[in-house]
């Protein structure tokens, strides 16, 4: 049961980030899905992270500070477009076991 509550947040976030091709704020995307914060930075730095660009600057511990912006790379919004959201997480879990 946990699963499916996990791929239905997953799911929320691809689906904010494919309608804003140019790319949201963190706190955006968190409230567009009724997501918490927490859990969205999450998902983006941990379960999707292969499939989103992070746009923003780092420090030297290599962490984002500041303005951060996480749009989808091209192709995997063409994907979400067509709501083919198994070849999604196929192309996820190749990128896990790598």
């Amino acid at each position: 049961m946990k699963e499916l509550k996990e791929i239905k947040k997953i799911n929320k976030i691809l689906f904010i980030l494919a309608k804003n091709p140019e790319g949201l704020w963190i706190r955006q995307i968190a409230r567009e899905t009724k997501i918490p914060l927490s859990t969205v930075h999450y998902y983006i730095d941990k379960v999707i992270n292969e499939i989103v660009d992070n746009i923003g600057v780092k420090d030297m511990k290599g962490r984002y500070f500041g303005l951060r912006i996480i749009k989808l790379k091209p192709k995997i919004r063409e994907i979400i477009e067509k709501k083919d959201m198994k070849k999604i997480y196929k192309i996820l879990k190749i990128c896990k076991n790598n």
